[in-house]
């Protein structure tokens, strides 16, 4: 095992080295192809994720956890589509019942 350390989590991180390289690999190319602002707000991420996943009672890192994280981490949320007719109806009735303080269901 290696110590990674990960902006957004102070302490050094037990991984396998091949995630810890994956990281390291992952982090150049974010800062070669998009700036070092990028790289930074990558590392931030994943440290913060890293730091979820320790919290949880994960021991240490390895490559898939790594891999898992470092493609996944910068996707964004999808974008709730758009109600149209019948489902603008539904939401306006929830939002009203929201602010009676009525059951909302889902």
């Amino acid at each position: 095992m290696e110590q990674i350390t990960v902006a957004g989590h102070p302490e050094p991180i037990p991984a396998s080295p091949v995630a810890a390289r994956m990281l390291a690999d992952r982090l150049e190319t974010a800062r070669e192809k998009r700036g070092d602002e990028a790289a930074a707000h990558l590392e931030t991420l994943v440290g913060q994720r890293i730091g979820t996943l320790l919290a949880g009672g994960m021991p240490s890192i390895d490559v898939a956890t790594m891999r898992a994280i470092v493609d996944f981490v910068e996707t964004p949320a999808e974008e709730e589509a758009e109600a149209t007719g019948l489902g603008r109806a539904v939401r306006g009735i929830k939002d009203k019942l929201a602010q009676r303080g009525g059951p909302v269901g889902g």
